[in-house]
């Protein structure tokens, strides 16, 4: 597998806020969620895509992870278009994923484990909303 390389290359990957704040004890509400996604573009080869979730479990807890990935393009004739933001997207995902289970994994909480989301429609809805 010598030739085959991706042209998406994350550089870095940093973690911009983990907020936990306690507002109560365990209770039966439903964890309400909201995501937010943002593409800076540097140049014609490098951009940052930043995932923001925030959950809020009325009369328990509220959290807010915010993550930036800084990415390069290399040989990529396209240049950075919409599968590449979906691609980056779903490259750091994973992250904000395992640090919302840590964030959650204390004493008297339901662990949040988020399930697998359909990336390349939600980041296809920002796009839109953004426009």
């Amino acid at each position: 597998m010598d030739g085959i390389r991706s042209v998406l290359k994350l550089e870095h990957l940093v973690f911009d806020k983990l907020n936990f704040h306690r507002i109560g004890f365990k209770n039966e509400n439903e964890v309400k969620f909201s995501f937010g996604f943002r593409f800076d573009i540097q140049s014609e080869t490098q951009f940052t895509t930043r995932i923001r979730v925030q959950g809020v479990k009325e009369a328990e807890y509220d959290f807010t992870v915010e993550v930036s990935g800084y990415f390069i393009m290399e040989n990529n004739p396209v240049g950075i278009d919409i599968l590449s933001k979906q691609n980056a997207t779903a490259i750091i995902f994973p992250y904000v994923r395992s640090q919302i289970a840590l964030l959650t994994a204390q004493p008297e909480i339901e662990p949040i484990v988020l399930p697998p989301f359909n990336i390349a429609a939600m980041v296809t809805q920002a796009e839109k909303e953004r426009q």
